[in-house]
């Protein structure tokens, strides 16, 4: 069983000692509000993860951060792909640094940390409940109602004119750059934090009068443990290959119905990779899988294990999925419906039957608003139709003929890893 007394004394000793949070320590800073892509512009953040020192709470999650941008890099990649738009906007990547903590009772502490520049608002991957295999045709028709009930959810959402006000922007040939709201970064402490000592941990309460205390499953029961995590390394479905290994440390404790230590704060668990398939031309995208077969603990001790991706951070841009197997890869773009409507929208002008201001407004689509006052403006079928066949060229290009996009995760990404039944019966103390 994985109940360390070791650690639990040692736990008891940080009672009434000062808590240092080591150098080395990964932050995860998410951006609370909207700020201008300008070099040294104040950020306001806050940690999206706790941060545990000896199997205690040492910062909780939502503890606020301050910090600045401190260079902008170009974002190559996004430029030319902008420009196919006719958006000649300057895009950059903010490298950013944050320099003081501010507790729960106010106090301000300042800190040291690494500069990032891998920002991005995130969401959480977890895998879908399992169903039938649907056609090509089935699941573009359910993939445009997807995009179309997205789309309208942000429309209704809270902050709608703030949505409508970047998308007016995106149709500019040129237009101002800001860090979005919920940006994440992954920080690195560079020096130590001293804080307070924590208050004395609580016993566990003593089950009701007539109650039976949790006991061990028996081997009937089916048991699964779940550890958060975060990766040590960068892991990428072009780098990678079947069989290498990597690791993930622990980060935070598990614990048992009686707050007994089950997995350590630090524990590392040992992973393989299992499938990685490079992006390719043609809109072929990568696929990356992998599952964790060791866990140490942090007093050496090694248990062989079988667990597997149960949840992940991904960007919102990277559009990634995750099926029911904890196979990570890119969301499937609409390969059919999408450009042959702008085939369409792009053939209206060339209708004899229709106004030409209608067809010229609807079909000169591809360029933004330029494209749109250039087609209606010129007073030309044949030019109104030409921009909106190129959009649908540019559309086709993007779908069909690009290469694809590979699965990457990032250096301290944080991940979900589920403990198969037969592993968490032999975590569960006896």
């Amino acid at each position: 069983m994985l109940l360390i007394a070791s650690v639990e004394a040692a736990l008891g000793q940080t009672v009434g000692q000062e808590v240092e949070i080591t150098a080395g320590t990964p932050l995860e800073a998410r951006l609370v509000q909207h700020a201008p892509m300008k070099l040294g512009t104040p950020l306001h953040a806050t940690l999206a993860y706790p941060i545990y020192v000896h199997n205690a709470l040492a910062l909780p999650a939502g503890t606020k951060l301050t910090g600045s941008i401190t260079a902008l890099l170009s974002d190559k990649t996004r430029r030319t792909d902008a420009r196919l738009s006719g958006d000649f906007t300057p895009f950059h990547h903010p490298v950013v640094r944050f320099d003081r903590v501010e507790l729960a009772n106010g106090t301000s502490i300042a800190v040291s940390t690494t500069e990032a520049s891998d920002g991005a608002p995130l969401l959480h991957l977890t895998p879908p409940v399992r169903g039938k295999k649907r056609s090509l045709i089935r699941q573009q028709w359910d993939l445009l109602r997807k995009q179309a009930s997205d789309s309208m959810q942000a429309i209704l959402a809270p902050g709608k004119g703030d949505r409508l006000l970047q998308l007016l922007y995106g149709q500019l040939p040129y237009h101002p750059e800001r860090v979005e709201n919920g940006t994440t970064w992954s920080c690195v402490l560079t020096t130590p934090i001293a804080l307070q000592p924590p208050d004395p941990p609580h016993a566990p309460p003593h089950p009701p009068s007539g109650s039976r205390a949790p006991s061990a499953p028996s081997k009937a029961e089916k048991t699964s443990l779940l550890l958060h995590a975060y990766l040590d390394q960068k892991l990428s479905s072009k780098d990678d290959k079947v069989g290498e290994t990597f690791q993930a440390t622990i980060a935070e404790p598990l614990r048992g119905p009686t707050q007994s230590l089950l997995v350590p704060q630090g524990s590392v668990l040992t992973g393989a990779i299992t499938r990685a398939r490079p992006a390719k031309s043609f809109g072929r995208a990568g696929v990356l899988r992998f599952d964790f077969r060791q866990l140490q603990l942090p007093e050496g001790e090694r248990k062989q294990v079988v667990g597997s991706l149960a949840g992940t951070d991904s960007a919102t841009g990277a559009k990634l999925q995750m099926d029911s197997e904890g196979e990570v890869k890119p969301q499937p773009q609409n390969k059919i419906l999408v450009p042959l409507a702008m085939v369409l929208l792009a053939a209206r002008p060339l209708d004899d039957d229709s106004s030409q201001l209608t067809g010229a407004a609807v079909g000169s689509n591809g360029l933004g608003f330029v494209g749109r006052i250039v087609g209606i403006a010129s007073g030309s079928r044949d030019l109104a139709a030409g921009i909106g066949f190129y959009g649908a060229a540019v559309s086709v290009y993007r779908r069909w003929i690009r290469r694809g996009k590979d699965v990457e995760f990032p250096q301290y990404n944080r991940i979900d890893v589920e403990i198969s039944e037969q592993t968490g019966r032999e975590l569960v103390p006896r």
